[in-house]
């Protein structure tokens, strides 16, 4: 029998324990403060799947108007009662407003239809623009804008952006970065350095919009698609000049690196960021071993989008009973929550987070 109470759960919101009242932003705070929150904060990874918290409204009119945008990712938080928020649209925003052509269905994350680069030699076609004129940044600055306003004061709010390797990677053909990497490391650096330059300049924005913390995706950079040593090369660098400017511009810094890191996980803990994503393939207290960071995860997308709502509830029960040993804790998505992911489920989510997160005598 489930044991998800499905009803209103907004006494989390603002709860009391032991005489002191938290908001769900406070929660998010103390966790980066390395202290004890009432309850672990509950952040899951998502983005254009609030769209379906708004009756009527698409992918497409959430993806292409700030408006949409920030009230689907408001509608969301006030239904389901986590703790953070992420804006952004999805994996498309710097190769898009850089020079790659996609399309946006309508029920649909973007597509990619044209690389703006064949060949890496042409790197120096990557300029750094104003992110207020071009799409899909201006729509994402503006929608942090109105979160920001709208629901700061009580919420965590974050933005997105891309590390180097993943806008490079939007930029170019997968290989020719692979290859690259082997055979041409030098024409690669130069196409790199022009990603972080723009990324750097876009995160001075997202900040400017009073975004408590910038994340940044890297999946380029997992075992999964390069080896460690490439990742010392190719990645950490640039990683660790990107949390530098997030800092610089009085914001946290959130990595997100997609697959299993143990393999890199003491290097990523290196880059300096103040929280690390973890996928479901990861083990929480494995990774608080090689880490000793704030880790955020771990629920499978994929349980959450086809398991029952039971599944969803004992799974999340089991990994936040695991991951509040020793603080330093947010329950999230391993990855980005998709749009088929049901309502009731995502309630199981944050039930099971409430009914075990209490952090009381942890």
């Amino acid at each position: 029998m489930c044991n998800c109470h499905h009803g209103d759960s907004g006494q989390f919101r603002t709860s009391v324990l032991g005489g002191i009242k938290m908001l769900s932003r406070e929660r998010m705070e103390k966790v980066l403060e390395g202290k004890q929150p009432d309850y672990i904060p509950i952040f899951p990874k998502i983005s254009h799947a609030t769209c379906r918290a708004v009756e009527g409204m698409t992918m497409r009119d959430y993806m292409t108007d700030p408006g949409n945008m920030a009230k689907a990712i408001i509608a969301a938080a006030e239904k389901y009662q986590w703790d953070a928020v992420g804006i952004t649209t999805d994996i498309a925003n710097e190769g898009m407003a850089i020079g790659s052509k996609y399309i946006r269905p309508e029920e649909e994350t973007s597509k990619l239809t044209e690389y703006y680069l064949e060949e890496l030699d042409e790197y120096e076609r990557v300029k750094v623009t104003n992110p207020w004129e071009t799409e899909p940044t201006k729509t994402i600055l503006r929608a942090s804008e109105i979160v920001k306003k709208e629901i700061g004061d009580r919420i965590y709010v974050t933005a997105w952006c891309n590390a180097p390797l993943n806008v490079a990677s939007q930029l170019i053909p997968m290989e020719e970065l692979l290859v690259g990497m082997l055979t041409d490391p030098e024409t690669l650096h130069e196409l790199l350095e022009r990603c972080l330059a723009y990324t750097v300049n876009y995160v001075k924005y997202l900040a400017e919009t009073g975004v408590d913390a910038i994340s940044f995706g890297h999946a380029m950079a997992s075992n999964t698609v390069i080896s460690a040593q490439n990742y010392e090369e190719f990645a950490l660098p640039y990683e660790t000049r990107l949390v530098s400017a997030i800092h610089d511009n009085g914001v946290k810094a959130i990595t997100h690196i997609c697959g299993d890191i143990h393999g890199i996980a003491d290097r990523i803990a290196r880059n300096g960021s103040d929280i690390i994503d973890f996928d479901h393939l990861c083990d929480v207290t494995e990774l608080k071993k090689q880490t000793g960071k704030v880790l955020r995860g771990n629920i499978d997308p994929s349980l959450l989008a086809n398991g029952t709502a039971q599944e969803v509830y004992d799974q999340t029960a089991k990994v936040v009973q695991e991951g509040k040993k020793g603080g330093n804790f947010i329950l999230g998505s391993g990855c980005e929550v998709t749009a088929t992911t049901p309502p009731e489920n995502l309630k199981a989510f944050v039930q099971a987070g409430r009914d075990f997160g209490n952090c009381k005598g942890v």
